[in-house]
């Protein structure tokens, strides 16, 4: 859905601009009418495909609701850094959140995670204000019994995000739902060597509990 939202919002910026050229010349009138009818029935085929989308999805009957809805992990992560052993010890915090919607899988059951400590992310360095390296624990849902094709974990790489003035972008892990979900990108992972090489950074050990076993009401 954000790709058709996205193409359509560049269609119309180009046709505005083809109208605004053919102002500039009367003997394009009929070239204008044309492209406002075509503009037109472009919105109104997206505006179709997008709200036939969304009722599909509303319709879509919402999964089984979970037996457990909560469930708490502790975990225990060594790493140097510049040679220097460091150890985080905490708890990731799962918690069921009600439904959620994608077009791509309709409706799912969205789950929740936090650090008992308080802290966002399980850091391991502040290389700026507007890059961070951090370790991901694994996607709510894989704790709480909920992933049919499981989770590898990115031991011994780790994971990084950046910000635009301020804001995570899009494509580096913003979206702490997705995150929740499917995990980290492959393109947000920094392998075993890039890690040491360029930040001075060796995982040592991870560990943390297993993931409970759930029932959904099968």
């Amino acid at each position: 859905m954000r790709f058709f939202t996205t193409f359509t919002i560049i269609m119309i910026a180009v046709l505005f601009i083809f109208l605004d050229i053919a102002k500039r010349n009367t003997a394009f009138l009929l070239y204008r009418v044309l492209l406002r009818v075509g503009l037109i029935t472009f919105i109104s085929i997206v505006g179709f495909f997008l709200f036939t989308v969304i009722v599909f999805i509303w319709r879509t009957p919402a999964p089984p609701l979970p037996e457990i809805t909560y469930g708490e992990f502790p975990f225990r992560l060594e790493y140097e850094l510049n040679e220097e052993l460091h150890v985080i010890e905490d708890t990731l915090i799962v918690e069921f959140d009600g439904f959620g919607m994608n077009e791509g899988i309709g409706r799912y059951r969205r789950w929740t995670s936090r650090l008992a400590s308080g802290e966002d992310l399980v850091l391991l360095l502040e290389v700026s204000d507007n890059k961070q390296i951090f370790y991901f624990p694994g996607p709510a849902n894989y704790y709480m019994g909920d992933r049919l094709n499981g989770y590898n974990h990115t031991f011994p790489s780790a994971s990084f995000n950046e910000r635009e003035r301020g804001i995570i972008r899009r494509d580096i892990l913003h979206d702490k739902e997705l995150l929740e979900q499917f995990g980290p990108l492959d393109q947000n992972t920094i392998n075993e060597e890039e890690l040491l090489n360029q930040y001075n950074i060796r995982l040592v050990n991870w560990e943390i509990s297993e993931p409970i076993v759930n029932n959904f009401g099968d």
